[in-house]
């Protein structure tokens, strides 16, 4: 059993405190944040807060594990940014993955959160502080880079290689053997056909809605 510091106080934060209470043997014993953001308390679900810039004097890096932040903030470089000073001042971070994935793969790198209903296909690869929230499925001889973070029904088809910092929309994907450039955001409900280059955005415009003709639409393709 590990001892825990989550990084974050926010909704995100709370999420992730339930997967790791209730799926594994580890035990958390604190939370930071950066200064600025740290309760008044500093304290967050009964347990203490300690600033980023001071956590060593509380939790030694050989005494726990670190996780987090889970954020997408800055374009996931403000969790880059955390995940490398982390790394910098000594600490180690846990890698979760839910127990109701379906992972054939070892090739899955550190501080990575990969939430339920996850299909990572064979030969695939999963850099270092990727976020997989539920439900999305990452084809075989895909590489995904880090500091990724792809929300949830993401589509990823084979031997797709994707960018770090790319950040998934719900419900969206990405055709087999296409290269997706480091930093773009790829829309949600946006279906990528071709390449993308480094930081593009890929925007899905939305469908058409028409009132008040239903029932004549309905009649006609549904019978």
């Amino acid at each position: 059993m590990a001892k825990i510091v989550v990084f974050g106080v926010g909704q995100l934060a709370e999420v992730v405190s339930v997967y790791l209470e209730c799926e594994t043997g580890h035990e958390i014993v604190g939370y930071t944040a950066d200064p600025g953001y740290c309760p008044p308390d500093m304290r967050f679900r009964g347990k203490p807060v300690v600033a980023w810039d001071a956590l060593e004097a509380t939790f030694p890096a050989d005494q726990v594990l670190l996780f987090g932040p889970i954020s997408y903030r800055q374009g996931n470089r403000f969790r880059r940014d955390r995940f490398l000073e982390g790394k910098a001042r000594g600490y180690s971070f846990l890698t979760f993955i839910h127990p109701a994935t379906h992972i054939y793969t070892d090739k899955i790198g550190e501080n990575c959160l990969i939430l339920e209903g996850n299909v990572v296909q064979p030969f695939a690869e999963i850099g270092d502080n990727v976020i997989l929230w539920s439900g999305n499925h990452i084809g075989h001889h895909s590489i995904i880079g880090d500091h990724c973070f792809l929300t949830s029904q993401v589509g990823i088809a084979g031997n797709t290689t994707v960018g770090e910092l790319t950040f998934f929309g719900g419900q969206s994907g990405v055709i087999d053997n296409k290269t997706i450039g480091r930093g773009a955001i790829i829309g949600a409900g946006s279906t990528v056909l071709e390449n993308v280059a480094d930081n593009s955005f890929v925007m899905f415009r939305g469908t058409a809605t028409k009132e008040n003709i239903s029932e004549r639409f309905a009649t006609r393709i549904l019978g």
